[in-house]
């Protein structure tokens, strides 16, 4: 699928990005194209694939944001790419519920710069990343990301005969920057008491390999516009996760301290992998479903009600800006959030 094609991904040096780079690149295509804004993690990548075998891939590493949209615009008109795997995101939690004007800019406007140079430019295929936590959205990180999913749908819904969009939403990946087992395996080595926010918290996991493995799996049947959700198996206990892995570890459960913290800005104490009024689909993968039910917004609204959020961006009002971000996506109600007074 890869041979001789033209292939750029976003957030390249993040779990997800960088675990496709390789495995793209050992499938031999003409150019490879990554992109990314954090700075070490992006040469970090690049010393890592100096290793793996391949002498005919061109690889550029190209350090830059996904909301600088002049930098984007060059790489269109640089490169003609058959694929895009867009997994640049802002994605925890916590931080984007104080940070939400990063998240905007990041999730929302990034996303679409991105989208909107894929159909100026003619791009083949447009992968998109989401997440569980689109589902009735608790935080700035799950809205943020719903309405970039909602923007793509809506643009391939207008632009039928141009760039194949597919957005591919799952859970969280074991061990991914910033997760708990990496979190709970530094608590433990520093001696730290481990946090747990609550003792009834669930999510649900995946790992790393099975999503590149189903991601290029969803390439080969989906249509543009299709909205797929990874099948993610039974909900996980946080608490249990922790457990095991001070066993892991090979500590005695008794000798390590667990404090549970409450839970987090934005949290929720389950996600859900469908909103009440969908349904799902069988596709020709048995582990990949179709999400029926979304609505498809009309274009021109969605580009009004960015209009006005791009301009409240700008005012540096974190109220206003979350404010239109529950104009736009209705079902946004915060959880354990300063933003609750607003619903």
């Amino acid at each position: 699928m890869y041979k001789d094609k033209c292939v750029l991904i976003t957030g390249a040096a993040g779990t997800i990005g960088s675990e496709l780079a390789y495995f793209i690149y050992q499938n031999n295509p003409s150019k490879l194209i990554l992109l990314d804004s954090a700075e070490t993690p992006l040469f970090n990548l690049e010393e890592k694939l100096k290793y793996k075998e391949n002498n005919t891939t061109i690889v550029s590493f190209v350090l830059g944001s996904i909301t600088n949209k002049l930098l984007i615009q060059e790489l269109f008109k640089t490169y003609s790419f058959d694929f895009l795997f867009h997994t640049a995101a802002y994605k925890h939690v916590p931080l984007l519920e104080k940070n939400p004007i990063a998240g905007v800019e990041v999730n929302c406007f990034g996303t679409k710069i991105l989208a909107d140079a894929a159909v100026n430019y003619k791009v083949k295929n447009f992968l998109f990343i989401s997440t569980d936590k689109v589902v009735e959205p608790a935080n700035v990180m799950g809205a943020t990301k719903l309405i970039a999913e909602n923007y793509i749908n809506s643009l391939s819904y207008n632009n039928p005969n141009s760039t194949k969009f597919i957005t591919l939403r799952f859970g969280n990946i074991i061990g991914s920057n910033g997760s708990v087992i990496p979190l709970f395996k530094y608590q433990l080595n520093n001696n730290h008491p481990i946090t747990v926010t609550h003792q009834d918290a669930t999510r649900y996991f995946i790992e790393i390999t099975k999503v590149v493995d189903l991601i290029n799996e969803s390439l080969k049947f989906a249509k543009s516009g299709d909205r797929l959700l990874i099948n993610m198996g039974k909900p996980q206990s946080i608490l249990k996760i922790a457990k095991q892995t001070i066993k892991d570890l090979n500590l005695e459960e008794k000798n390590v301290r667990i404090d549970i913290i409450g839970l987090r800005p934005g949290e929720k104490l389950h996600e859900k992998l469908l909103a009440n009024h969908c349904a799902l689909n069988n596709t020709k993968h048995p582990e990949i479903f179709q999400i029926m039910g979304e609505t498809i917004e009309p274009l021109k609204t969605l580009k009004s009600q960015l209009k006005i959020l791009k301009s409240l961006n700008k005012t540096q009002n974190h109220f206003d800006v979350v404010r239109q971000l529950k104009t736009i996506v209705k079902n946004f109600k915060s959880h354990n959030s300063r933003f609750e007074i607003l619903d």
